[in-house]
């Protein structure tokens, strides 16, 4: 992954050019960053849930999902389709629910609400 000096912006282009593994880490180290920076004494214990909190489909689960998606917004989805969707629909909702349940554990270690910790990670905010 590329190194950056202190101060030094980095720019989308060079985001785009790193592959989907390498971005993916960098935004998790990003938000790790943010999140000691906010709270210098960032237990290990947090920085894992940070790290599971963030971590998000497989890029190839999430093309295959939005693919899926648009096929049933523009009603082109076949039957064999529509199943594979409600499968991963099933995951999705699992994850997210498992992702739900890592906040509220740091809710708790840090002392906040659920809602203070979505927050502080930036989440859910438009």
């Amino acid at each position: 992954m590329p190194t950056t000096r202190p101060n030094k912006k980095i720019s989308t282009n060079e985001l785009a050019v790193l592959s989907q593994s390498d971005l993916d880490n960098f935004i998790n180290q990003a938000i790790v960053l943010r999140a000691k920076r906010r709270a210098p004494s960032v237990s290990q214990n947090e920085s894992e849930l940070l790290l599971e909190i963030n971590r998000g489909l497989s890029p190839k689960m999430q093309k295959r999902f939005d693919e899926l998606a648009e096929k049933i917004e523009s009603e082109t989805i076949s039957q064999a389709e529509r199943q594979e969707f409600s499968r991963l629909t099933d995951f999705v909702e699992k994850h997210d629910a498992k992702r739900i349940r890592l906040i509220g554990r740091l809710a708790e270690i840090r002392r906040q609400t659920f809602d203070e910790v979505m927050k502080d990670l930036g989440i859910g905010q438009s």
